[in-house]
């Protein structure tokens, strides 16, 4: 196996754009960091278009070349810079998006992301709503890239088991909730205390911006408005863990209800 050294290999360029939200739009690709996420991807029937391999780690022996296909092995430095992380595992892989048309309206229980900005946030919320039994992801234009290496990490892979629909408008949410009959369910303060109210059957949960909240349209359009109970002392909860709480009391009552 060849060891690419030069900035300008053209696989490794291509690979660069990737970073970037724009880069991953027009070729429908992302990067995948670390074997263990590699294999979440394949196993979840995602395409594995090529991977890199620190040079470094396999001169060191700490890592082996030939599990996967489409191999290259990249400079040390040049890999540190394409991982874009001060310790990077030793493989980094190229993966092809899934198309996104037709597989999101069947679902009987979505969470909606309206306009949540940070990676980590974003990246929790899914790996809670796997975890929570939700079927998709909604994520209205503004949220952060599902397919972004931090979201990703942040969701330990459960991007690649949820399917998810990216750059939505609130009418468009509003409008599917609608003809799949989903009950539009907005988590926002002074609503419907959360065990009070009833997260069974079809349901869009909408969880809002970090910091400005959902959007009006949601609100005026919203079967129901759930509020978590909190403590006098204290103002909010952190979007994520607010999102985790009510699809986990969502996946309580389905249980209790069977």
């Amino acid at each position: 196996m060849k060891t690419v050294t030069s900035k300008d290999n053209p696989v490794l360029k291509a690979a660069r754009r990737l970073h970037t939200r724009k880069g991953r739009d027009e070729t429908g690709s992302f990067l995948i960091t670390g074997q263990k996420l590699i294999s979440e991807a394949v196993s979840s029937g995602f395409t594995v278009e090529n991977v890199f391999i620190n040079a470094g780690a396999l001169a060191r022996g700490e890592a082996a070349a030939g599990e996967y296909a489409k191999e290259t092995a990249l400079e040390e430095k040049l890999f540190r810079e394409l991982a874009g992380t001060v310790t990077p595992q030793p493989f980094l892989a190229v993966d092809k998006r899934p198309e996104p048309e037709g597989f999101c309206g069947e679902a009987k229980r979505v969470l909606v992301l309206d306009r949540v900005g940070d990676p980590g946030n974003a990246g929790t919320m899914v790996r809670s709503a796997l975890a929570a039994g939700m079927d998709a992801v909604w994520c209205v234009k503004g949220t952060a890239d599902v397919f972004s290496d931090k979201v990703i990490r942040a969701s330990a892979g459960a991007v690649f088991h949820l399917p998810a629909r990216e750059g939505l408008s609130a009418e468009w949410c509003i409008k599917l909730a609608r003809e799949t009959d989903a009950r539009l369910l907005v988590c926002s303060a002074g609503g419907t205390e959360l065990y009070d109210a009833d997260l069974t059957g079809s349901i869009a949960l909408v969880i809002g911006n970090e910091g400005d909240g959902p959007q009006e349209e949601f609100l005026q359009a919203a079967d129901a408005v759930v509020g978590i109970p909190m403590d006098d002392k204290a103002e909010s909860l952190n979007a994520a863990t607010a999102a985790a709480v009510v699809m986990y009391e969502g996946l309580r009552q389905r249980r209790n209800s069977n």
